[in-house]
């Protein structure tokens, strides 16, 4: 089957708006966010619909953490739980895209990451978890030196503590054509 993708018709993905949050009480914790807040998948041609888009590095997460354990979780943010945000279309076709088709992949320099390789991002009740968990006690993820989700910094352990993310998005053929928009929210939180 051939598909002809005229120049007047593209869809563009954008993904806006990384967001990090902290959320702590009486010790320290705390992101030093280092990426433009919007990465755009623009998908122009055959293979990006085919063979999807990947984007290395677009966002670092450099955690600082005084006196007490931590979790780290994303979560999506969308308008409709589960789909993209609809910005504008340029098709008839109802087939917005599933949040889905994103995926992540978030490690550091110690892969003491709780999700090896990329995985799809999804619209779930509890967070998705990094590092921690919602409940004690914590998976065991060790880092050299330091333990798991122990307090310390990016600048003097930056195995540990500076993560990277990267992002695949590969739509296919079958959604609608348009703008879109999703957010990723990266929380930083006391383990309690």
């Amino acid at each position: 089957m051939k598909h002809f993708i005229s120049p007047n018709y593209r869809a563009i993905l954008l993904l806006l708006c990384l967001m990090c949050y902290n959320v702590g009480q009486a010790q320290s914790v705390s992101f030093d966010l280092k990426t433009s807040p919007s990465i755009v998948f623009d998908f122009n041609s055959i293979d990006g619909f085919e063979n999807g888009i990947t984007r290395l590095n677009v966002c670092e997460l450099n955690v600082n953490v005084v006196g007490v354990q931590w979790d780290l979780y994303i979560r999506p943010t969308t308008t409709v739980p589960g789909f993209w945000d609809v910005v504008a279309t340029y098709t008839p076709t109802v087939n917005v895209p599933p949040i889905s088709i994103l995926e992540l992949r978030i490690r550091n320099a110690s892969n003491t990451t709780q999700v090896g390789g990329f995985f799809p991002l999804q619209e779930l009740l509890a967070p998705y978890y990094i590092i921690g968990s919602a409940a004690a006690p914590d998976p065991l993820v060790a880092c050299p030196n330091v333990g798991t989700n122990q307090p310390g910094d990016y600048m003097n352990s930056p195995g540990c503590y500076r993560f990277t993310v990267d992002l695949r998005l590969n739509p296919g053929f079958v959604y609608q054509l348009g703008l879109y928009t999703l957010r990723i929210d990266y929380v930083l939180v006391e383990d309690l």
